[in-house]
């Protein structure tokens, strides 16, 4: 196994020298003795705690912050351990400290590493950590859950392929568990909405060469934390599901494991509940993380690659059905969301065919969903009437107040991998269809006063009404507005 997290510039992850250096092993601690390969003990300093052992250069003078990173790396092992279920890496199991490497210029410099966990010439997993991450809680975090993940016998949750995600989605999950009030806690998350059509697993290994190479799709799988978040922290899945399937020998990859312990129906209904209220600005997630993310991907997407809405209509339907074009289409466990702007009186009118099949023949199944954004009540959820696996209708009315609906659909066939050359598409049908009452006139409706609990900027700072650029608006009716005040 060989675990990797990206950088903090969120580019490809750096991958770790094959260059080794036995020092031996020293005789340091009652329980624990050393097993290192890159360490030198004449120029590097040390510190242990626990079943840890950290190296650095003599050079730098950072024993505080080692002391502090230690103290949560106990911390974080604890929760593993004793709240998780997990198991130790096999370093302490064999009598080992479990390395450290802290590192910038000096004697770890020959190595060009990153801030990731990977296995060492004599088999054992070892962290190594710049300088400039000693106190970011949330890298931390996650690297520590993957020395936990480490000792698992289960062939399902191989660190390959369409379980690659999980691996790294779960070390997430672990970080926003330990660190509830980080503001970058899901960092990556505006990515979900962003490229919706792409398959739940898509990750490093299974990445096809047709995809555009970019932030939003590489950090998917890191993204996808927050699918996990909102299955333990929002709708009450048991935390152990996140790890159990680690051990026990599973042979069920991470998505079919968990479709199997909360059951299929449950799962769909998490599923797409989920990615409504993800396409309701994250309205699950405190509004500064919200804002965070937006920025993160502000910052670092590529812009031609933004497929939040599949289409968009204003004031009107589809004029007949409509398929999206097959690259923008639904993979398994994906969906697409087409957006309705609307001012008027009236109906919308929302039916859903899909093929039976999807391209490689495995059965297809789908689901539909309307949210609804009221400009005084906030949002609402509808779910589509279905019919059968793959029809479905359902009808809105909706006044000049209902200002935004979203149609929102989405695959979720029992199909849990894609072992084809590329992965496997399920397509469909839409129609939309508007009518006009023709006897209610449209009347003036009073607005409601709204209470502003809060304002953040890109950044997720608390910033005052005067306050220039992008204002991410709490109300205390639960709704979310996004406005641009230019410099001028």
């Amino acid at each position: 196994m060989h675990l990797l997290r990206l950088p903090k510039v969120w580019t490809l992850p750096y991958f770790l020298s094959a260059m080794f250096f036995l020092c031996g092993n020293f005789s340091l601690h009652a329980q624990f003795t050393i097993n290192d390969t890159f360490g030198d003990l004449v120029t590097c300093d040390t510190m242990t705690r626990g079943i840890y052992i950290v190296w650095w250069d003599k050079d730098y003078d950072i024993a505080d912050d080692v002391d502090r990173m230690l103290d949560s790396l106990v911390v974080y092992r604890e929760a593993c351990l004793n709240e998780l279920g997990m198991e130790d890496p096999p370093n302490p199991t064999d009598g080992f400290f479990t390395n450290v490497y802290v590192h910038s210029n000096g004697h770890f410099s020959v190595h060009d590493w990153g801030n990731g966990v990977g296995t060492d010439s004599n088999g054992y997993p070892f962290y190594t950590a710049p300088i400039g991450v000693l106190s970011d809680w949330n890298i931390l975090a996650h690297e520590a859950f993957h020395f936990f993940q480490y000792s698992s016998n289960s062939p399902g949750f191989a660190y390959a392929g369409d379980s690659q995600w999980y691996i790294e989605a779960s070390a997430n999950w672990f970080a926003a568990r330990q660190n509830p009030d980080a503001v970058r806690r899901f960092i990556e998350a505006e990515s979900l909405v962003r490229v919706p059509h792409v398959p739940l697993w898509l990750s490093f290994d299974n990445f096809p060469a047709n995809y555009p190479q970019n932030w939003q799709r590489y950090v998917h799988q890191y993204a996808l934390a927050l699918h996990l978040y909102y299955l333990t922290d929002v709708v009450g899945v048991p935390e152990d599901i996140i790890t159990s399937g680690l051990y026990g020998g599973v042979d069920e990859n991470p998505q079919q494991y968990m479709y199997g312990q909360i059951g299929g129906a449950l799962f769909r209904q998490h599923f797409i509940d989920w990615v409504a209220h993800m396409s309701n600005d994250f309205d699950f997630i405190p509004a500064n993380q919200a804002a965070a993310n937006l920025n993160e991907w502000n910052v670092y997407a590529d812009p031609l690659d933004d497929n939040e809405f599949t289409a968009h209509f204003d004031n009107t339907g589809t004029d007949g059905w409509f398929s999206p074009e097959s690259e923008l289409g639904t993979h398994a466990w994906s969906f697409n969301t087409y957006k309705v702007s609307n001012n008027d009186v009236g109906t919308y009118h929302f039916a859903l065919q899909a093929a039976p099949e999807g391209t490689y023949g495995d059965d297809a199944y789908f689901q539909g969903k309307i949210l609804v954004k009221n400009v005084n009540t906030g949002a609402s959820f509808i779910d589509m009437n279905m019919s059968s696996d793959i029809a479905g209708t359902v009808s809105v009315e909706v006044t000049g107040d209902d200002y935004e609906l979203y149609f929102i659909v989405a695959s979720m066939p029992e199909v849990f991998e894609d072992t084809n050359p590329s992965f496997q598409q399920f397509p469909y049908e839409i129609e939309i269809n508007w009518t006009h009452p023709t006897s209610v006139p449209l009347e003036a409706r009073p607005v409601q006063e709204k209470l502003v609990l809060a304002r953040y900027n890109a950044l997720g700072q608390a910033v005052t009404p005067n306050s220039k650029g992008l204002q991410i608006i709490v109300y205390d009716d639960g709704t979310v507005d996004k406005l641009f005040f230019p410099n001028y």
